[in-house]
């Protein structure tokens, strides 16, 4: 499982985030996709993922001006059905139009951030981003909102007693 996952269509952003993220120091996978097309299939089991269904990531970044399919569409899809509805989505954008923001936070998204424009202030806020999201935000699991999440939960629960 990736720890992010990043979304962006425009080469050089994600190239400056794989040098970013080998910057950390601390290890955290990643997945970058390109198109909105594949993060939908990505995150539904779609398409070439349909027999591989990857693990959700601990947190989606994503820009929301992707070609084809937006990361406005990605929010929306991913909000609409139960094993995507409540994993972390932060939009990483450069626009910081207010009716952006507004669209991005009515779609489902966690949080909305404005790309600095210098390459130290991006490795400080990523490793922020990546700080907060993977360590200090508390996640539902995706199994725990379907309608056996209750289920799901009391049996860790118990395991989890009986363990320790």
């Amino acid at each position: 499982m990736a720890d992010v996952l990043y979304i962006e269509d425009d080469p050089n952003d994600a190239d400056i985030f794989g040098r970013l993220m080998q910057k950390l120091d601390r290890h955290i996978t990643y997945v970058v996709l390109s198109s909105g097309t594949e993060a939908i299939n990505y995150l539904l089991g779609k398409g070439s993922y349909q027999s591989f269904r990857p693990q959700l990531p601990k947190l989606v970044l994503m820009d929301l001006n992707l070609d084809g399919i937006s990361g406005f569409d990605i929010i929306e899809q991913a909000r609409a059905i139960d094993r995507t509805r409540f994993l972390p989505i932060v939009a990483f954008s450069t626009s910081d139009s207010p009716r952006d923001i507004r669209s991005a936070y009515e779609a489902g998204v966690n949080a909305y951030v404005v790309k600095p424009g210098s390459y130290p202030a991006t490795r400080t806020l990523i490793d922020q981003l990546c700080d907060f999201w993977l360590n200090k935000n508390t996640r539902i699991d995706s199994t725990a909102a379907s309608p056996n999440g209750d289920v799901i939960l009391h049996r860790r629960l118990t395991e989890w007693l009986t363990f320790n």
